[in-house]
């Protein structure tokens, strides 16, 4: 457990552990510092090996190595990243905003507007994902990992 809040004295933190939480976030706090804290209490809480599947496609986070029906797919750092966000979030509705909030910096600097949509198009290819098996637009939404 994570505790994000504003309330920063020494007793609320103290309070906050009595209680269970792993780490005490005061506001304000860096995104990078949160994403760093979440990776920690993830290693410790599901170890270090993941893998994620779904059907015939497979994700292992240690090696950043993709397989689809055990052939190795070779991806960008950026579709990886993509595939492994989208799958992480399976069977949720993940909007451009979120996509570009975890995967570029969280104003979309640097970043055109068809950049998520030129990224989903290039992984559907790679992943030959034409009928939306793995990646499905959720129109006027975004998109979603699986059924």
């Amino acid at each position: 457990m994570l505790f994000l809040t504003a309330n920063d004295t020494e007793e609320d933190m103290l309070e906050g552990f009595g209680v269970g939480c792993d780490d005490y976030i005061p506001k304000p706090f860096s995104i990078e510092v949160l994403r760093k804290k979440v990776q920690v209490i993830l290693k410790r809480t599901i170890g270090d090996h993941v893998r994620i599947r779904y059907k015939n496609l497979e994700v292992d986070t240690d090696k950043c190595l993709v397989l689809l029906k055990g052939e190795e797919v070779h991806l960008t750092s950026t579709e990886y990243k993509l595939l492994s966000y989208l799958m992480q979030n399976r069977g949720k509705v993940v909007t451009r905003g979120m996509i570009l909030e975890n995967l570029w910096d969280i104003d979309g600097n640097f970043v055109g507007d068809n950049t998520v949509r030129v990224n989903i198009k290039r992984l559907r290819q790679k992943l030959n994902d034409e009928t939306q098996e793995y990646i499905v637009t959720v129109f006027g939404m975004g998109y979603t990992f699986g059924e």
